[in-house]
């Protein structure tokens, strides 16, 4: 049930991207700008993600778009949408804003260390009622986005010239760092203890297929499949985490042999091997 929350907000968010992304094909500002959507960025340890950036000659905008429907109330530190009549609070999107804010400040210091960075929080969806918040709230729904964008672009600083705006648009195209998911047991904080082990018969859909010889065989169909073990690595990456050994590979697998498990994960092309230590480790190619 959690999960397909997750994945319905997840859907719902991307559809209030989309909306916002064609709403900024009115935009005609002066000078010199481009625009970034979906903008990963790393500094040392610390990684933030975008919905939307516009980086003008004047000033860098931070777009963080938010689709939740009904009434909506800011009141300080808190954010709580209205349902059914009952408070039902939620993480609130304005500290997530000046901490991107904040983030893009220290990342363009030594290019542009005077370029102003401001933003704004956009509700996208059409049903969204802000019935309260602080004055001090860059909050705003999606139809009045472009005319809070012109006002933001008019405040910023004096324009800066065409080479040190190129110079700080090739910055951020060079440093994107896609979002990777996490797996999915450590995400929702599952056990991996819970999942039912094996290798998944690719005609019956029985999970327990057995090493016999060369080729893994089904015990319930009698299907053999010499490559049958690959889907379920892919799937161990997937689900349980981002590192596999030999052993761990022997247990979600159902593998006696260590060097059977080996010989499998050291010819499989779409991992590769690193050493740490005396310990030796698979990752995913990417």
């Amino acid at each position: 049930m959690f999960v397909n929350e997750d994945i319905r907000r997840s859907e719902a968010g991307e559809r209030g991207e989309d909306r916002l992304l064609g709403k900024l094909e009115e935009l005609r500002l002066e000078g010199n700008y481009h625009i970034f959507s979906n903008v990963g960025l790393l500094l040392d340890e610390w990684k933030i993600q975008i919905d939307c950036l516009i980086v003008s000659d004047r000033c860098c905008m931070v777009i963080e778009s938010k689709n939740m429907n009904g009434n909506l109330y800011f009141k300080d530190e808190e954010f709580y949408k209205e349902i059914d009549g009952i408070e039902t609070p939620f993480p609130n999107p304005y500290f997530q804003l000046t901490r991107n804010i904040r983030f893009l400040k220290e990342f363009l210091r030594n290019v542009c260390p005077t370029m102003k960075v401001t933003g704004a929080i956009i509700m996208t969806a059409k049903s969204s009622r802000i019935r309260e918040k602080p004055s001090s709230y860059p909050i705003f729904k999606l139809e009045s986005m472009i005319e809070r964008i012109y006002q933001m672009h008019s405040n910023g600083l004096r324009p800066i010239n065409c080479a040190k705006f190129e110079e700080i648009v090739s910055l951020i195209e060079r440093s994107l760092s896609p979002y990777v998911m996490p797996p999915l047991c450590e995400y929702y904080r599952i056990d991996p203890g819970d999942l039912v082990r094996g290798v998944e018969c690719p005609n019956c859909g029985f999970l327990g297929m057995q090493r016999h010889y060369s080729t893994w065989k089904c015990g319930k169909c009698g299907v053999t499949d010499r490559g049958a073990h690959k889907a379920a690595i892919r799937e161990y990456f997937l689900l349980v985490k981002s590192r596999m050994t030999v052993k761990d590979f022997q247990h979600f697998c159902l593998v006696d042999s260590p060097y059977t498990a080996s010989r499998l994960l050291n010819s499989f092309t779409n991992i590769e091997g690193h050493e740490n230590g005396r310990k030796r480790y698979f990752v995913w190619k990417e």
